[in-house]
């Protein structure tokens, strides 16, 4: 079944996106999910740390494919982490943490994301952040991120976006 497609959205590959994501890059990490538009699978997390990863993976995402994407450094500002480790290994009492958010109410999902720098030894955990992914999502049955850096789709050949469809 063919869907709408509009040229209004959010374009994924817009100077503006890359800039957002840039900026976002040198403070630390990018992370979010992919949802893929007719995929017939479910959405996929992902992280960045450099901006050609980002260009190289929104360029190989096929049109309609959606990113929700957030900088863990903001979201520590704003106290919306579970947990954010430098160079150090999270702890059972940081671990039990998580567990007891996710265990207080079904249904609740976290993200989590890692980050090796360049020439750290593989047993080095260099960055590491979980995210209170369900509490970054307004409630209902939409699908509408809060406190976001993105949330745009990657456009058809034409520049156009589909305006609904099987993700």
């Amino acid at each position: 079944m063919p869907y709408t497609w509009s040229a209004e959205p959010l374009n994924l590959l817009s100077p503006e996106i890359a800039a957002a994501v840039k900026e976002a890059l040198e403070a630390g990490i990018v992370c979010g999910v992919q949802f893929f538009y007719c995929g017939g699978q479910g959405p996929e997390p992902c992280a960045f740390a450099d901006l050609n990863s980002w260009l190289s993976t929104a360029g190989k995402s096929r049109p309609g494919d959606v990113f929700t994407l957030w900088s863990v450094p903001a979201l520590t500002e704003q106290g919306a982490l579970l947990l954010r480790k430098r160079a150090a290994p999270a702890s059972e009492a940081e671990l039990r943490k998580i567990q007891e958010w996710l265990n207080a109410r079904p249904g609740r999902e976290f993200l989590a994301v890692g980050y090796l720098g360049k020439g750290a030894p593989p047993e080095t955990t260099c960055e590491f952040a979980a995210l209170f992914l369900t509490d970054l999502v307004e409630e209902g049955n939409r699908w509408i991120p809060r406190l976001h850096l993105v949330n745009a789709k990657r456009p058809n050949e034409r520049g156009e976006f589909p305006l609904g469809g099987a993700y």
